[in-house]
Order: C-alpha cells, then structure tokens, then sequence
C-alpha cells in the first residue's frame, strides 16, 4: 500500500548566511555537500546528507514570491524551520491532505544541479506545501525525490564526526496537547501520544517532541534558544560513537554541553542559530 507520509524525509535549516553556516557546519564535522541553487524558489542549500535522510542549510539568495515567508521567519533568527516529510507519492499525499483539512497547495516540481562523477546531473523534486493556517508550529511539508540517486550517495555520507542520521526533532510548544488533533491530520489517528508534560508524534520514523519552555530547559540544561514563543528548537543527530564525535568537536574547538553521558549538545551560537544533540 502506498503512504501519503512514510516519515522524515529531511530537515530545513534556515540561515541568515549561508557562508558562515557553511563554515560552522564544517567546524562541527559534517561533510558538507557544494551549494545548489533552487533557480525557481530563489534559494541556495547545502546538504549534510546521511544514509536515508539529511538536513540542510537553506539561504535566501534572490527574494521571489516562493520565498517570502522564509524571508519573513528569518527576521526572527534563523534555526530549524521545516520538517519534510516522506511519501511514496506527492499526489497521493495532495489527495490524503486535502480530504484531511489540511487545504495543500498543488504539487510543485523543481530541481538542483549536483555534480556526481564529474559530471553535472539535476536533482529532481515534487514538493507540497501546508498553508501556515494549518501549521502545528513545525512547517511540515512533503518531499517526492524523483531523482534519489543524485542525493543519497555513500560517499557522501561519511562525516568527521560519524554522524549515520536524523534521531528526532524536539519543538518548544506552550501548550504541547493543543496540536495533537493537528498532527493527526498529518500522520494518522493514534500516531500522537502523551510524554510526560509534552507529547510524541509518530512520524513513522524519527520521532518529534513538543515540550513546553520550562520542560524543553530541564531537558537540556544550559542552552538558551534563539527565537522566542513556539517554535522548532532542536535537532537530534545520531552518530556511531558519542566519545569519537566529541573528540572531533573538542579538536575543532565547539563549545559543548554535556548533560549525561548519553549526549552531546551544541548550543545555537555554534550552529548558526540550531541546537543541535548528538546520540548513539
């Protein structure tokens, strides 16, 4: 059977420059891919790609129509912005949303060059968008690849810091119950169940937390988050060993909080404004 939402897909990471974020990404030990250019959307990216999803640094590099809420978001900071999600079909993703409530925008095809081997390919994308009316503080959005192989190589997901891939997305929410019915119309009934004060929403893979202020700060200790109000706070990286990544990051001179053994966090200032937790 084919699923409308088949879970993460990749993270979007917005920044107000995207040299310095790419050099801040390279001191934390990814292996940053070359900048590709969104020519309709007016953006530029870079991916830290793993072995079945990535995230990436987004910037503006032209204002057009397609980017006017991004522009707008940044003047808040940048950080985690958007959460795409997997399918095996943005069609059929457009069709459950819309009987869902969730009124999608029409599938909207584009693509980015990448070079593989020497040689200039085209990296070929369907997205849907949500309107912000039904935004459960994350921007959800779906990403068809219609070209996989120019984005998940082997080569290109080996990292300094061995990172394997996305563990979960953390959200600072207010009033974390009041999204549930929301989230629903995106994954499914039952898929959002209570985790202490907050809640969890089964993607179907990764999972995303929403956790009240107070919680998220008592959850990890010494990081202030850049943007007030509700918002995508935290990005969790799993990584093959915790003491390997944190000897990358010693090495390479990246403040780092450690509030157990059991995880590393790099606090905004370091990741262009993005928390980010390393995990094994």
């Amino acid at each position: 059977m084919k699923r409308a939402v088949k879970g993460l897909d990749h993270v979007v990471v917005m920044v107000a420059g995207i040299d310095a974020a790419e050099a801040a990404y390279k001191k934390l030990g990814f292996q940053v891919q070359p900048r590709g250019f969104h020519t309709k959307l007016g953006t530029a990216n870079q991916l830290m790609i793993f072995d079945t999803d990535y995230f990436e640094i987004l910037g503006i590099v032209e204002p057009t129509s397609f980017n006017a809420e991004r522009r707008e978001w940044l003047k808040g900071g940048g950080g985690l912005a958007n959460v795409a999600l997997a399918t095996d079909g943005a069609d059929i993703s457009y069709e459950t949303f819309k009987a869902a409530g969730l009124d999608p925008d029409a599938p909207l095809a584009f693509d980015r060059a990448v070079e593989v081997a020497g040689k200039t390919e085209h990296a070929k994308f369907r997205t849907i968008r949500i309107p912000k009316t039904n935004m459960p503080v994350v921007g959800f959005f779906v990403c068809e690849h219609l070209t996989p192989q120019f984005v998940y190589r082997p080569e290109w997901a080996k990292h300094p810091n061995g990172a394997r891939g996305i563990a979960g997305v953390t959200v600072i929410a207010e009033q974390p119950s009041k999204w549930i019915a929301e989230l629903e119309k995106y994954f499914g009934k039952g898929a959002v169940k209570a985790e202490g004060n907050g809640i969890v929403a089964d993607t179907g893979t990764q999972p995303v937390r929403y956790l009240a202020r107070r919680d998220y700060e008592a959850r990890y200790p010494g990081i202030v988050p850049v943007r007030p109000g509700d918002h995508p706070a935290l990005l969790s990286v799993r990584v093959g060993s915790l003491a390997a990544c944190e000897a990358v990051l010693t090495k390479n001179g990246v403040k780092v909080v450690k509030p157990d053994a059991s995880r590393l966090l790099v606090p905004p200032s370091e990741a262009a404004d993005l928390t980010l937790e390393f995990v094994e």
